[in-house]
């Protein structure tokens, strides 16, 4: 239990922003160190229609930051999203198709529109290939996403081009998992060597194609096989939060250290809506604002994977809504790697040393806060300060940040 106690430490010390050091292991209530360690073995209980390990977060982080006021008369931590934005989504399409014959299309002809269809018999348009499009739906927006392909089902050499420029321009193409991937190192080895050779490009990102995910071994897979960061884990066959978390994590290691891996715990797979629920576009739309309103509730991340195949079908056509609301909201919006990237820029340690807080390398962006029992304002080197309600916001300028208090 000391060492799942110790990773319980890390991980909030993480997740709340607090400075290295900051969180006395022997002070975290055991419920959540025993519902974090259920958490991360996969057990089937953690699954919930809430983000109940989040909310659990949220209670022990607002106890320790008021337990460090109280005691030292000063506290400071990180914000989780740049510029403090209430809560971030990660964009995703898995790619399982790319082509279809025409007698497919036909049995499924009550998917598609009209005149979908109709360009579709006569050749003029792939309804099952919507790569550009939905680059161009979100170039329109400013926005960019993540691809995961499948190396073993489809040519990706004609495509080699196309992906190389998207990479280019800020899209993320990453491994979706070939069947065994999730079980084998040989298999996940070979599934990013024929990637990297039909495009000349290393991925770093992985999605298991059906969600295949086994808790013990295939986060240890990923890590061995060189990618930075997963984003597997989540429900296929109901709404919900595979197992209550909605942050990035560093999963455990067999000894219950913090793996350099990362997990991007997913939220709604499109697939969930119109396969397995039966969901009207409408209920759709409510159960997307539903879980949006839950993550945002937590300050988390609401990664959301939509079929790039399913962009021209029923269900999958609302995928401009989805991000029109998403805008409206004011949250981060970024690719897997693009969210992967900021929480580890900022992972980066904050370090106290007496009344200095020191962040070497502070990400653009980044935002602290600070309180102090006396009301004092902090001197603010490498960002700018501006008092908020009980305490301070500092706003980091990029680079190293210093927060010092006399």
């Amino acid at each position: 239990m000391d060492l799942e106690r110790q990773f319980a430490s890390n991980f909030l010390e993480e997740s709340i922003g607090l400075p290295k050091g900051g969180v006395d292991p022997g002070t975290i209530p055991s419920e959540f160190v025993g519902a974090l360690v259920e958490a991360m073995k996969g057990t089937e209980d953690a699954r919930s229609a809430e983000p109940v390990l989040e909310r659990m977060v949220q209670e022990v982080g607002h106890d320790i930051i008021q337990s460090i006021l109280d005691t030292q008369g000063i506290v400071v931590y990180k914000e989780r999203w740049p510029r403090a934005a209430k809560y971030a989504a990660c964009l995703t399409h898995d790619v399982d198709s790319i082509s279809r014959p025409i007698t497919h299309i036909l049995k499924r002809r009550s998917r598609f529109s009209t005149s979908d269809l109709l360009l579709a018999l006569t050749g003029l348009r792939n309804p099952y290939d919507n790569i550009s499009y939905v680059v161009a739906l979100e170039q329109d927006r400013n926005l960019r996403s993540s691809f995961y392909f499948l190396s073993g089902a489809y040519d990706l050499k004609p495509k080699a081009a196309q992906l190389a420029s998207m990479t280019t321009a800020g899209w993320d193409v990453g491994l979706h998992g070939d069947f065994g991937t999730h079980d084998s190192r040989e298999k996940m080895s070979e599934a990013l060597s024929r990637i990297k050779q039909m495009t000349g490009i290393s991925a770093v990102g992985v999605r298991e194609h059906y969600l295949r995910f086994d808790f013990a071994s295939t986060w240890k897979i990923m890590e061995d096989a060189g990618l930075r960061y997963d984003t597997t884990v989540g429900n296929s066959d109901k709404l919900g939060f595979r197992i209550g978390l909605c942050n990035p994590f560093h999963p455990p290691d067999e000894n219950w250290k913090p793996r350099q891996l990362l997990e991007l715990p997913l939220v709604l797979m499109d697939a969930t809506l119109w396969g397995y629920l039966k969901a009207r576009e409408a209920e759709g739309l409510r159960d997307f604002d539903g879980l949006k309103r839950c993550v945002e509730s937590v300050n988390g991340l609401f990664t959301i994977l939509w079929h790039q195949e399913a962009l021209r079908m029923k269900g999958g056509r609302i995928y401009p809504a989805l991000l029109d609301a998403l805008l409206r909201d004011g949250c981060y919006l970024g690719s897997g790697l693009a969210v992967a990237d900021w929480w580890l820029a900022r992972s980066a340690p904050l370090v106290k040393d007496g009344n200095v807080f020191r962040m070497e390398g502070a990400p653009a962006d980044l935002v602290l806060r600070s309180r102090s029992r006396s009301g004092q304002t902090p001197r603010v080197n490498g960002g700018g300060a501006s008092v908020d309600g009980d305490g301070t916001t500092i706003k980091s300028k990029g680079g190293p940040l210093e927060v010092a208090f006399q």
